[in-house]
């Protein structure tokens, strides 16, 4: 009986060295089984770069392709600002002058008074310049005035102070004459009475 059990005892040992020889035989002697796998994040450095960059010098390009490139790139940027500005100014209708309106203030003005006359120009809310001026009845001019019509804004206030001093009577009326864009429409006028004494 005791000898049954040594024998299996025995085939045991003899079995577990077998496997142990085996799993022994797979691994190279001297190195561990993670010597052949390489990990690698991301795009990694090109064979040609790997030197370089090994030395640590980084390779440069000639000042003269340096200096084309950014000049390249600032008249290409350039352009596309030209592009959009003018696309920005001339995209939609031009403006074109529909009427115009004139309001004086109401009531006898009193001595050494300033009246403020308000022209309104109406729009087609087109984009563009309009230019105008305004004449009195005692004379004077004032010089054109331009303004610019952003897109969608249909109408633009101009005001007139027309100042008067010293004694007397005046009937004073003011007139909003549109110069361009030319229209049938773009001329009004306001009036207003003074006295002073």
């Amino acid at each position: 009986m005791d000898e049954t059990e040594r024998d299996v005892d025995t085939q045991d040992l003899g079995t577990q060295g077998t496997v142990d020889t085996q799993q022994a035989s797979t691994v190279p002697s001297g190195r561990s089984s993670t010597d052949d796998v390489t990990m690698r994040f991301g795009p990694g450095v090109p064979p040609r770069l790997a030197g370089v960059w090994r030395e640590g010098q980084a390779r440069k390009r000639p000042l003269a392709r340096r200096v084309f490139g950014g000049l390249l790139t600032l008249g290409l940027a350039v352009l596309s600002g030209l592009v959009v500005w003018w696309l920005l100014h001339q995209s939609g209708p031009s403006a074109k002058v529909t009427g115009v309106t004139v309001e004086a203030p109401a009531g006898v003005q009193h001595c050494d008074a300033t009246a403020v006359v308000v022209g309104v120009i109406h729009t087609n809310g087109g984009r563009g310049d309009v230019s105008y001026r305004w004449r009195r009845s005692d004379g004077q001019n004032s010089g054109v005035f331009t303004d610019t019509m952003p897109h969608g804004k249909e109408s633009i206030r101009v005001p007139l102070r027309w100042t008067v001093k010293g004694p007397g009577s005046l009937h004073a009326v003011a007139t909003l004459e549109v110069i361009s864009p030319k229209t049938a429409d773009g001329t009004a006028s306001g009036s207003f009475d003074y006295k002073c004494g």
